[in-house]
């Protein structure tokens, strides 16, 4: 199973609306192509937008192919591919894509991500310092409850 994760800023006025119209999309286009995952948005922070996080799995050319698209996007903008790579099994099965909003207090419990969304954050993710993310994301999800999830 092929898998990537990449971080991204929402673009200035993205809000709930432009939130519930990308998981439409997403959660109708990715069971026809085998793609499964997880979208996390944490609240801007810092005067800044709020921030992407997303894990799709599926198929290589097909991941490769819908990141191309999500990458063309201009919802966000600072696309950065932090992880990628093959895993034994899907971890986002059952979710043709998973959603869960991200506050400053739920990611205090995670040090090596609670700065997501601030500067400090995307100079970390450029220079290849944001390790772990997968199993971030696997343990967020884990951990929080579902009352943020569109």
């Amino acid at each position: 199973m092929n898998y990537l994760v990449y971080v991204s800023q929402a673009r200035k006025g993205l809000g709930t609306a432009d939130l519930e119209a990308i998981l439409s999309k997403s959660r109708s286009y990715n069971p026809l192509h085998g793609i499964s995952g997880m979208l996390l948005f944490a609240d801007g922070r810092d005067g800044r937008r709020g921030s992407f996080m997303q894990l799709l799995e599926g198929d290589r050319d097909v991941v490769e192919n819908l990141r191309a698209t999500i990458f063309a996007d201009p919802r966000h903008h600072s696309k950065i591919v932090i992880e990628q790579g093959e895993k034994p099994g899907r971890d986002f099965a059952d979710w043709s894509m998973a959603f869960q909003n991200a506050t400053s207090e739920s990611l205090a419990g995670y040090p090596a991500f609670a700065d997501l969304g601030s500067e400090h954050f995307y100079v970390r993710c450029q220079a290849g310092e944001a390790h772990r993310s997968l199993e971030f994301l696997k343990d967020f999800w884990a951990a929080e409850p579902r009352e943020n999830v569109l």
